[in-house]
């Protein structure tokens, strides 16, 4: 039992620490405008490393404009961009729930005994 706490506790910290999507980087040749949509949120990090996060309100031909949690309106120039992130707690959340799942689950079914025996 000892070996599956420590493995479901093991597999949720790897999976909720992996909740964001890379959508654009140097090594992804996306365009801004082909993976940012209004009113969504996302973490735009920049050239010089600063880290921005905030929902989009518009974009523009060479801009990014949105407001972060604290409704400040934030506008970050595209060229300025080198990656842009998208977080997925939800979908991560439900992954980790199955994994602890089957962790929990599958050695009872192996060892034909009930669950945590």
């Amino acid at each position: 039992m000892k070996k599956i706490i420590t493995n479901a506790s093991l597999c949720s910290i790897i999976l909720l620490n992996s909740c964001t999507s890379t959508l654009l980087s140097s090594k992804k040749q996306n365009t801004i405008d082909a993976v940012v949509q209004k009113n969504n949120t996302y973490t735009f990090i920049k050239t010089d490393g600063t880290k921005e996060t905030f929902r989009v309100t518009s974009i523009s031909d060479d801009k990014v404009t949105g407001q972060n949690t604290a409704e400040k309106t934030i506008e970050i120039d595209k060229n300025q961009i080198s990656e842009i992130k998208k977080s997925n707690t939800a979908g991560t959340v439900l992954i980790a729930v199955g994994v602890i799942a089957a962790a929990i689950v599958i050695p009872a079914y192996v060892k034909n005994k009930p669950v945590g025996q």
